[in-house]
């Protein structure tokens, strides 16, 4: 009979949680001023209607009513400069969500922090459909903030339904605060025990499928043996806190923790260092807990730097981003179990992609330093030559690539030119076409990402004219000069325009463009 085991839980700890009470209720919006927030610009968030009938409501049964329309240019970002004319000039507030996760998220806790925290009562509306990522906020936020929910999409709502859902903004602005509301002081939430189950091999598989705590493929069950042997990666204490605000839901992370995720990635000891420098970089920066969560179904493109490839055998040639490299597929699958059990990310909840991404279930490869005429890309971060570096990129929900039978890379600027979101490129070069570009006279590295920026250029007016995601373009980047319609400008800012060497030396002069941008790094040595 098969011998049982007992598994260590994988999940991360909650922080404690500061809870606030709701600010009190109006009883009339007459001569009151109420300031309608948009999450995102345009008619994409799809409330027009809703908001045309809301308008039209409020001005006839309030005498003296005052409505201010804002939108947001940034639903992730903070903006104390709107917080503090609230604060001045507002009665009440109704924000509104979007189609998005991770926006409906940044709806609940920007008025819990910001708005409803230093005394004017709201309401956030959003679609029911992602109710439970804003209950999940609205908790890590310790503030009941109120919500009204309709269906999606409501663009052709129905008259009743309509009715309803401005009944209840107008309820959730004068309704009594109820005992749940009022509640203040810290609370912290159960914590997972040291274990999660008992069971043989399969039994635990099954339970960790079924308890949403992998990717959906196997994964090496976590023992008291495993651990013990994996934490010999690491010279750090088990006890050792790596992130206290791990992504998407901000939770606390040990060493200890994070050598169970390598354990169950089936990470060897000497992988360990990387992981662990991977889940500070989750814990530390504020971007990965919008784009963890997104319908967009953002991933992160992990790159490796420094003598630590060649000593675990990452791959940086043949098949670099494919199969049949452990490190590669180990470290990237270790950053996404490493966000279900310890970040709180759960597929249906706050992981809502409508299509998903396959390049979440691990994307992590490192650069062929050795076969690039340039430095290393680290250098250009800041890190010195010879130190082992993770970098961490956002974005990779769409690449455009090969082009090795067009030398101008002409198909290649023109397709870049159609992304989306405008936030970045990361352009992955082949050996071969890295050795032609270096030939060609760009010998340094900034000289290739230079090339690059100055061939991926847009007409102002263009740009303007389509809905992207791009920060407003006022003044040519190149002469400092205001901008025209017909101003033929660089699409992206240069420090978000990355150049990376990848592949085999003696394959074809390959080149892919990656919408990853926003790199945020951290040395690996410090971690072994």
């Amino acid at each position: 009979m098969e011998g049982k085991l007992k598994a260590l839980d994988p999940r991360g700890h909650f922080n404690e949680i500061q809870r606030a009470p709701l600010s009190p209720r109006l009883d009339t919006l007459a001569d009151k001023t109420v300031y309608i927030i948009n999450s995102w610009p345009g008619e994409t968030h799809g409330f027009g209607k809703v908001e045309e009938a809301l308008d039209a409501r409020l001005r006839a049964k309030y005498p003296g009513i005052k409505l201010e329309y804002r939108t947001r240019m940034s639903y992730s970002s903070d903006d104390p400069r709107l917080w503090a004319e609230l604060k001045e000039k507002a009665d009440a507030f109704v924000y509104f969500a979007a189609p998005s996760c991770s926006t409906t998220a940044c709806a609940v806790t920007w008025p819990a922090r910001s708005i409803e925290r230093f005394g004017t009562p709201g309401v956030v509306v959003l679609y029911r459909y992602l109710e439970k990522d804003a209950l999940i906020s609205r908790e890590r936020e310790g503030m009941c903030i109120r919500l009204a929910e309709t269906e999606f999409p409501c663009t052709d709502i129905s008259r009743e339904d309509l009715d309803a859902l401005l009944g209840d903004i107008e309820d959730a602005l004068f309704r009594p605060l109820t005992p749940e509301e009022l509640e203040e002081g810290p609370y912290t939430p159960a914590q997972p025990g040291r274990y999660c189950a008992e069971g043989t091999e399969d039994e635990l598989q099954e339970y960790f499928q079924s308890n949403g705590l992998t990717d959906g493929l196997p994964v090496i069950i976590p023992t008291e043996e495993r651990l013990k042997a994996m934490l010999k990666g690491t010279s750090h204490a088990p006890d050792e806190v790596i992130a206290s605000q791990m992504a998407p839901e901000g939770r606390i992370v040990t060493v200890e923790q994070a050598a169970i995720t390598a354990v169950m990635a089936g990470a060897k000891p000497e992988y360990l260092p990387v992981i662990l420098a991977m889940i500070e970089l989750m814990g530390t920066d504020q971007r990965h807990h919008q784009t963890a969560k997104s319908t967009n179904a953002f991933s992160f493109m992990q790159v490796v730097n420094g003598p630590i490839r060649k000593e675990i055998g990452m791959n940086d040639s043949v098949c670099a981003l494919g199969p049949g490299g452990r490190a590669n597929a180990v470290i990237g699958r270790a950053h996404r179990l490493a966000m279900i059990n310890l970040g709180g990310s759960e597929v249906g909840v706050n992981l809502m992609g409508v299509m998903g991404n396959n390049s979440c279930y691990t994307f992590a490869f490192a650069e062929n330093e050795e076969a690039s005429p340039w430095a290393p890309y680290s250098t250009s971060l800041g890190f010195q030559e010879g130190e082992s570096v993770l970098s961490i990129l956002t974005g990779g929900w769409s690449h455009v690539g090969n082009y090795m039978l067009n030398p101008s890379l002409e198909d290649f600027y023109r397709e870049i030119k159609g992304f989306e979101m405008l936030m970045g490129v990361t352009i992955l070069v082949s050996p071969m076409r890295a050795k032609e570009l270096a030939e060609e006279g760009c010998r340094t590295r900034q000289e290739i990402e230079d090339y690059f920026w100055r061939k991926i250029t847009v007409r102002v007016g263009d740009l303007r004219s389509r809905r992207v995601f791009a920060p407003p373009i006022t003044q040519d980047p190149l002469t400092g000069e205001s901008v025209t319609e017909d101003s033929v400008v660089p699409l992206f800012a240069r420090n978000q325009l990355h150049v990376i060497v990848v592949g085999d030396p003696q394959g074809s002069n390959v080149v892919q463009g990656w919408s990853q941008y926003s790199p945020h790094s951290t040395s690996i040595d410090k971690w072994r």
